[in-house]
């Protein structure tokens, strides 16, 4: 019996690509993903934080890709740099807040270039070199913000809400390869990213739009590494949201 058989939740012997490795959602996954069994393929933008994260992950082969994704070079440098991959997590992504008054064409671009561009151009390079296995599972991380349309979230939330769309016709076009796309939106996340917006918010109003607690990196991993499993093997262009109730008024 083979390891994925026995167990439907592991990563033995796949390896798995993690954009936004550095820091917050993408280390957390990074990590698990090597616990899990994963050889790990790690990017990002903070060369000594990136390298600190990989040098620290469980096992061996690990692989760590200094680059910013909006950056063309940055993304053939990972093309070239994989193998066939088993499992592919574009967690990178940044968000500042502008109400729709001030909003500019440089902000617009800033939040798209990184959280819509970035992901959608590498995945296509990605599969025109074949860098995409048959029976690989692709994770986008998208967010809460395209679902409740916080204050001032118009170009963010507009970039993962396009995203999300977009990866519902990767997994249509992809699903002949037994390749299969879903996104995570996950709610409020206690990452750097999340620090952006005690502007607006300090950390009680956060708490209480959670009513079951602030979420941590790890929780929302796991739900990405379940998607990377065996387990999830017929899930397919879904969203999997992770949100601590944010969404239980929304109807």
């Amino acid at each position: 019996m083979t390891e994925a058989a026995f167990n439907p939740f592991s990563l033995e012997g796949r390896q798995i690509l993690v954009t936004g490795a550095s820091s917050g959602i993408g280390e957390a996954t990074a990590r698990l993903c090597a616990n899990m069994g994963a050889r790990v393929f790690a990017c990002g933008r903070n060369e000594e934080r990136l390298n600190k994260v990989v040098s620290e992950l469980a096992g061996a082969g690990h692989q760590a890709i200094v680059g910013d994704l909006t950056d063309p070079a940055a993304r053939q440098l990972v093309v070239d740099a994989v193998p066939s991959l088993d499992g592919c997590v574009f967690s990178a992504g940044t968000a500042a807040l502008a109400p729709m008054r001030l909003l500019s064409q440089k902000h617009l671009d800033a939040m798209f270039a990184v959280n819509y561009n970035a992901p959608v151009l590498l995945t296509q390079a990605l599969l025109a070199k074949r860098r995409i296995a048959h029976g690989a599972s692709m994770v986008y991380v998208t967010s809460i913000a395209q679902h409740v349309t916080p204050n001032a979230t118009a170009a963010y939330a507009g970039a993962k809400a396009a995203l999300t769309a977009s990866v519902r016709i990767m997994a249509l076009e992809g699903a002949k390869h037994g390749i299969r796309a879903n996104c995570v939106s996950p709610g409020y996340v206690a990452t750097p990213m999340l620090d952006g917006l005690e502007d607006v918010m300090n950390p009680e109003q956060l708490a209480a739009t959670a009513p079951l607690g602030m979420i941590e990196p790890d929780e929302i991993a796991a739900g990405i590494a379940w998607l990377l499993a065996p387990a999830s093997r017929w899930v397919s262009r879904t969203t999997l949201l992770i949100d601590s109730g944010q969404t239980l008024h929304v109807r």
